[in-house]
């Protein structure tokens, strides 16, 4: 029977494919496997190779990541669609939302966020579309800081705060679990008054 290589996953039916999936040289995959002993997870780069630290610090958009892996993880798209998206030269938002990304995922318990009039899914996602709001540059703490200042906001009485999954049940809409219908849903909503239910981020 044919070994087949599960990574991240997903089934490679070897491990050059694995390699160009992940926009490596199969080549050198295979001689740091061969040659030096790796595993097939630290000749791709997604674990820390047997001596010393492969990761090296990115800046996208302006926004520092200790590593590929850190970035991808707090982007919410899969490493190698983020690694691939910019070797070809494409920017971040294309990544997290054009034709050729993989469907970002939404958590339920994400709380939408008001900016300038409109809505997003999550802190994470209005910060990427402004990043102009990113204090100081890093997006983690970012992201925690408006998080923090919504939920001290429902406690004063001023916002519900309410997650997807709570609005959905409140208006009885379907459940969306990918950003991509996230819009959609909100226009369900009409022209009802959100502006209680959700943090609104202040310019």
């Amino acid at each position: 029977m044919k070994k087949v290589y599960q990574i991240e996953d997903q089934e490679f039916s070897s491990r050059s494919a694995a390699a160009r999936h992940y926009g490596l040289n199969p080549k050198m995959v295979n001689e740091r496997i061969s040659k030096f002993g790796w595993t097939l997870e630290q000749a791709l780069e997604l674990e820390a190779r047997p001596k010393g630290d492969y990761r090296k610090k990115v800046v996208i958009d302006g926004i520092e990541y200790s590593s590929m892996r850190q970035a991808a993880k707090e982007l919410g798209v899969a490493q190698s669609t983020l690694m691939n998206r910019i070797k070809s030269g494409i920017g971040v938002e294309e990544v997290l939302s054009g034709p050729h990304s993989e469907r970002e995922k939404l958590k339920g318990q994400s709380k939408p966020m008001f900016y300038q009039g409109k809505l997003y899914p999550s802190a994470r996602h209005l910060l990427l579309a402004h990043p102009e709001v990113v204090a100081g540059g890093d997006l983690k703490k970012a992201v925690t800081s408006l998080n923090d200042k919504a939920r001290r906001a429902k406690n004063k009485g001023e916002t519900l705060n309410l997650s997807i999954d709570d609005i959905s049940d409140k208006y009885g809409l379907p459940k969306i679990r990918f950003v991509d219908e996230f819009d959609s849903w909100v226009a369900v909503l009409g022209e009802s008054d959100l502006g209680g239910l959700f943090y609104e981020v202040m310019g």
